[in-house]
């Protein structure tokens, strides 16, 4: 024994119970800790994302029902001036028929105005004719032009203002309606 108590002792409990067995643990925990935060990031991310595209289609969709509304209106009109330009372009051929015919008259009423005085009356009247058959070819020619450029307008309807592309129509449908309403006058009056 004195051996033993003239040395000093050296020995030291060991800490690798209780203390080394703690580190994996921890080190698991803040492993876990940092795969949630970062699984939670991904699902902040992922809804942020699904939210933006709902967002994001929810508007495309929109847009595709008034393009869808607009582009049915456009071709709505553009029937309905088909119909007036089809109208007006038989109405022009009628009027070439009628100056071609009044041509015909007046050549002849030229031909027998020696002969008789009353034709001088129907000289004038067809001279009255003319002159009414030349402003009801003007006018159409006019509303015909007017209506190739609203055609032209109305396939951009979306680059011009609604109401002035409809205060520019409405001009030319009183045009339109004033040169028919003069070519029916003049027909009248031809057929006597």
């Amino acid at each position: 024994m004195d051996e033993d108590s003239g040395e000093e002792s050296s020995w030291q409990p060991e800490i690798t119970g209780v203390g080394g067995r703690r580190w994996p643990f921890i080190l698991a925990i803040v492993v876990l800790l940092i795969v949630a935060a970062g699984m939670g990031a991904g699902f902040a991310y992922s809804n942020s994302s699904a939210q933006a595209w709902r967002e994001s289609s929810t508007q495309a969709a929109s847009d595709l029902a008034s393009t869808r509304q607009d582009l049915a209106s456009v071709t709505q009109e553009r029937d309905q001036l088909r119909g007036v330009r089809d109208e007006l372009t038989r109405t022009q051929s009628s009027l070439a028929d009628m100056t071609s015919q009044f041509n015909a008259v007046s050549d002849r009423i030229r031909s027998l105005s020696n002969e008789k005085a009353q034709i001088g009356d129907q000289a004038a009247l067809m001279t009255e004719f003319l002159a009414m058959s030349h402003q009801v070819t003007q006018e159409m020619d006019q509303c015909i032009s007017a209506l190739q450029t609203l055609e032209g307008y109305l396939v951009n309807s979306r680059s011009y203002d609604s109401v002035s592309l409809g205060n520019y129509t409405q001009g030319i449908n009183k045009g339109c309606n004033q040169a028919r309403a003069d070519s029916d006058a003049l027909s009248k009056k031809l057929a006597g």
